[in-house]
């Protein structure tokens, strides 16, 4: 009987020879503790859903019993920060890659949305961070957006030491815009498409019948503007119908403007075109040219018949 008791007292007290059941009772770990599975499962499974942990390669699922990631779970996730550093997480690493395909694979750091390309990984969402390698020599950085038909929508690509772009597609693959930094302080931005439309401040474009690629609601400053327009040199062709002076001081005096000039009313309403109303300036000082020419005859004539007095 005493040595019962012994053996008891020594079963309770003791923890190496104690176990624990946890399926029965609370407990605390009382130091670090390792679990080697050996190539067998682990599974918590709650009424709902479960972590799952393959015994084989150590990946972890939640909702799922074939993780196919180190983590993989078939839910939603919630949290404060995500940090994805990708597989090169140095700025000066140097890699080496056997193929383009290999370095678009292994830079990958975002993949979201659905699966377009199972070889490549590709989905339409994603982010590349490139290091420096043989394939790349500055390494850089790319951001794409594909639609479900594996047609690009949106590329935006750094070189990690020149310039970069940013090209927005349509479902052809047709660039709808584009800019581009060439490295050299040099910045394009291109509308490609005929179609093309650019407003500032507003999104109108049409003004009566007129329709303009270009609308400014506001002030537009510039050192040079440049227009191609017809121009006024029908003025000294032959057969073209110059107003007498009389027929222009009549029109002044009923109108208030000048001969195919508009007035100052229509002006304010509608504006002026810049190459149409340069042609109409051009065409007045051509007419006022042929005028001054026709009246230096009349004088050097009024002078002849002085002189012969």
């Amino acid at each position: 009987m005493k040595k019962a008791f012994i053996a008891a007292m020594l079963l309770a007290g003791t923890g190496v020879l104690c176990a624990q059941n946890i399926y029965n009772t609370n407990g605390s770990l009382t130091s670090n503790r390792t679990i080697r599975m050996g190539g067998y499962n682990l599974y918590f499974q709650p009424l709902t859903g479960g972590l799952f942990v393959t015994g084989s390669n150590g990946n972890v699922g939640v909702n799922t019993t074939n993780p196919s990631e180190k983590l993989d779970v078939i839910g939603n996730i919630k949290g404060n920060i995500g940090v994805f550093q990708g597989n090169f997480p140095t700025p000066t690493q140097t890699a080496t890659f056997a193929s383009w395909d290999e370095m678009h694979s292994k830079s990958r750091v975002i993949a979201g949305g659905a699966l377009l390309n199972s070889e490549r990984g590709s989905r339409t969402f994603g982010f590349y961070d490139y290091p420096k390698s043989n394939v790349l020599p500055n390494g850089a950085v790319f951001l794409t957006v594909q639609d479900r038909n594996f047609m690009s929508r949106y590329r935006f690509w750094a070189d990690n030491s020149a310039g970069s772009y940013m090209n927005i597609y349509d479902s052809s693959q047709q660039v709808n815009f584009t800019l581009t930094d060439d490295g050299s302080n040099n910045i394009t931005l291109s509308l490609p498409k005929e179609n093309s439309f650019l407003g500032i401040g507003t999104t109108s474009f049409t003004d009566g019948t007129d329709v303009y690629k270009l609308s400014v609601n506001g002030n537009v400053r510039a050192h040079r503007v440049k227009v191609y327009t017809t121009w006024a040199d029908y003025v000294f062709e032959e057969g073209y119908k110059l107003p007498t002076l009389q027929e222009v001081e009549k029109y002044i005096s009923e109108k208030g403007h000048l001969i195919d000039i508009p007035s100052a009313a229509e002006v304010e309403k509608n504006g002026i075109e810049l190459g149409e109303m340069n042609k109409l300036l051009l065409q007045k000082i051509e007419e006022l040219t042929l005028y001054t020419i026709e009246l230096n005859k009349q004088v050097q004539e009024l002078k002849s018949q002085i002189n012969k007095q």
